[in-house]
């Protein structure tokens, strides 16, 4: 066995000298790393005054070479710091630190996973609302149902009216929506929303649609920023945006790379610092960049497809109508796209545009479109967002362009926007809009400008306001103080051509029976009188509730309102609060346990063991923990933690195994039985506590428990919940 071993080091040494030129001793050396020896020994060898190696020996011990790189390589030629010690056969090394392998420091995020199980029962998200006055009475419920399967996510909504002139119900949408979170494609039937973004037409026909945005909101869509530097020995690394800290992580020595992704929109000026263990700081990277949500990243693209009757009112549906859209990263600069609609009536068109950016001064969108009987559409946007300035101009023109849209939509001929913000200091903004919107039957136009000074809890604001159409000013001059935790008082004043009017304001938020409420109080005074105003409003576990009442000229009435949602199943009846998606977290049969959502503690299991859960964001990994300190005595679960992605509308079902429970407690009775007394039972050995108290993991009904030397006991035949201490008499 032994010269079968030295015969295979032989070999390996034999292969390993292969490319050391002839008559050249290689030698076999530990590489020492940062003061760690490697565990076995590489091939060097010395030539001419230099060290050399192959370069799958320089890989090997962590330098990054070009994959062509065939030929050996001295260790001066790489920067490498090579000094032997011959006694100890080993070689400490010093590797160039921009010839390592590249690290990366990004935020730590969960992978968004397969989708979780939908959620069992049906959700209603309802809002109520009343009002009662001097001469009438009103009540409206809104509602949306949702019902969830591994078939898709089935809703509708609508709302109940009811006055002194009758009752009435207005239907919103119904719509069933199927998800595809491993294509980003998204799959709707009934009324369904489709077209450009600046002006949607809803459908009753079906919908296909790639959608990465709504589908993976946690990769960005948009061309992110390459951040990174080098790091000469192991440290700290700080990416700053505007000089506000965004990332922070640990590397070693060697070269990194940082997630783009952690800058915010518009402009960003980004240093990358690296602090080493003494704290000295260096910047090694200092850019400007300007990071656009509205392009789409290089060689992304998104699509829809949809195809119905257009909707006219609550159920009419008129025309047959289609349209699709397509939209495409070119590059990091250029997004391109294109739509097109068409009718069963032949009308048609079809529009191009295209979203680039400006360097770091913001982007530009331009659009251009055709229609039948010669109708034409240009469209041009430019948007800049910084850190203390920011404009948007906007300026759209169609001479008799088809849409695809209800008869009674608004048909904008002309719309020119524009609006500006500038902060010079902390306690300074200025913000200025300007608006000129015309349609076939109406024109309006109006410009607006407005300063605030802000400090110390004091806020001064002063607004103008110009109707270009009217010819018409409006001017407001506002104070206001914020004393913290709710508190302020507020006082305005407005001069307009039909009155002049002003309001003096206060707030509070005290607890009423552990409950946060927010209170606001007003005065008005105006041309038409004056007018008391109060209002109360607070949130609870099943959902928002407000109150209002006014005393005014026209009389006195008060209002309020209730929104949250309820989650009906056989189990029983859950309230919650408004929700986009929820949770169902079972512990079968296991009641009281907390649950924790986001390491939130948001409630504790039911007698059923079952707890539904509101506060969970859909398409986004959650984690959800239950506390197993809170189970009896031998019951044990298969796992306390479970990371779960909710799908959009159909919430999550999560479930907790209970692997045992098959452990009692029971109370011997009869005899008097010292603490610590052996007691046995066929299947363990175990001691008694005080009181009698007996502890069994694995107790079997009618089993017979020894006390030895005291008494003899039977176990019932109904052993029951594991939370129940029976009493058993020991003779």
């Amino acid at each position: 066995m032994r010269g079968h071993a030295l015969a295979l080091l032989l070999l390996a040494a034999s292969s390993a000298s292969a490319a050391v030129p002839e008559g050249v001793a290689p030698a076999f050396l530990v590489p020492v790393i940062g003061g760690k020896a490697k565990a076995d020994p590489l091939t060097f060898w010395q030539q001419g005054g230099q060290w050399f190696a192959e370069p799958a020996t320089w890989r090997e011990v962590g330098l990054q070479l070009p994959p062509g790189q065939t030929d050996p390589m001295s260790a001066q030629a790489l920067g490498v710091g090579f000094a032997v010690d011959e006694a100890s056969a080993t070689v400490a090394l010093d590797l160039p630190a921009d010839r390592l392998k590249a690290q990366r420091v990004a935020r730590v995020r969960a992978e968004r996973g397969p989708i979780a199980p939908p959620a069992p029962g049906v959700l209603v998200n309802y809002s109520v609302a009343g009002m009662v006055s001097e001469q009438q009475q009103a009540l409206s419920l809104g509602h949306e149902v949702r019902k969830a399967g591994r078939w898709g996510v089935v809703s509708t909504s609508g709302q109940v009216n009811t006055d002194a002139s009758g009752t009435g119900y207005v239907r919103g949408v119904t719509r069933w929506q199927k998800d595809d979170p491993n294509r980003l494609v998204t799959y709707q039937a009934g009324d369904v929303f489709a077209g450009p973004s600046s002006s949607p037409v809803n459908l009753g026909g079906v919908r296909v649609a790639k959608d990465p945005r709504a589908l993976d909101p946690l990769t960005p869509t948009y061309p992110v920023p390459m951040l990174g530097g080098v790091a000469l020995d192991p440290a700290t690394v700080e990416v700053l945006a505007n000089r506000a800290r965004v990332l922070q992580g640990q590397v070693g020595k060697g070269p990194f790379t940082a997630d783009g992704s952690a800058l915010g929109a518009g402009a960003q000026q980004a240093q990358v610092v690296v602090r080493d263990p003494y704290g000295r700081e260096t910047v090694v990277s200092d850019q400007r960049f300007y990071v656009a949500p509205t392009l789409l990243r290089k060689g992304l693209t998104t699509w829809e497809v949809a195809a119905g009757r257009v909707r006219q009112g609550e159920s009419n549906y008129e025309a047959l109508g289609a349209t699709g859209s397509v939209a495409w990263g070119l590059n990091d600069r250029w997004s391109l796209r294109g739509t097109a609609q068409t009718s069963s009536n032949g009308k048609a068109n079809v529009a191009l545009g295209a979203t680039t950016v400006l360097g770091t001064y913001g982007t530009l969108d331009l659009e251009v479109g055709t229609s039948t009987q010669g109708g034409q559409r240009q469209a041009m946007a430019y948007d800049y967002r910084g850190p203390g300035f920011g404009v948007r101009l906007e300026h759209e023109r169609q001479q008799d362009y088809w849409r695809l849209r209800a008869s009674n939509a608004v048909e904008v001929e002309q719309r020119t926007r524009g609006s500006v913000f500038w902060r010079p200091t902390p306690q300074w903004s200025l913000r200025a809009s300007y608006s000129d919107v015309r349609t076939p039957r109406f024109r309006t136009a109006y410009a607006d400008a407005g300063l605030t000074w802000r400090g110390n809890g004091h806020t001064v604001a002063v607004s103008a306001l110009r109707d270009l159409e009217r010819k018409e000013t409006r001017v407001e001059v506002g104070y206001s103080y914020d004393f913290g935790r709710g508190k302020g008082v507020s006082v305005r004043a407005r001069q307009a051509p039909d009155a002049t009017a002003w309001a003096v304001q206060g707030r509070a938020r005290p607890t009423v029976l552990g409950t946060p409420v927010g209170l606001s109080a007003s005065v008005d005074e105006g041309a038409a009188g004056q007018t008391a105003r109060a209002n109360a409003n607070w949130t609870t576990r099943a959902g928002w509730a407000q109150i209002n009442a006014e005393q005014g000229p026209n009389g006195t009435w008060t209002s309020g309102s209730m929104t949250g949602a309820v989650h009906l199943e056989r189990q029983g009846v859950t309230f919650l609060g408004p929700a986009e998606s929820f949770a169902v977290v079972d512990v079968p049969g296991q009641a009281g346990v907390p649950v924790r959502v986001g390491g939130r503690l948001v409630g504790k299991t039911n007698a059923q063991g079952r707890l539904v859960v509101g506060e969970v964001t859909p398409m986004v990994p959650t984690e959800v923990r239950v506390d197993d300190r809170a189970l009896p005595l031998g019951t044990q679960l298969a796992e306390i933690e479970q990371t779960a992605t909710a799908g959009r509308q159909a919430g999550m079902h999560l479930t907790f195994p209970v692997l045992t429970e098959t452990a009692r407690t029971f109370r011997l009775t009869g005899s008097a039985i010292e603490a610590g007394m052996v007691a046995k039972t066929a299947t363990e050995t175990t001691q008694v506590g005080y009181d009698g108290v007996l502890y069994l993991e694995q107790p079997r009904p009618g089993q017979t428990v020894d006390v030895e030397g005291v008494c003899k006991a039977q176990l019932p035949a109904d052993l029951r919940a594991a939370q129940t201490v029976a009493e058993v008499a020991c003779r």
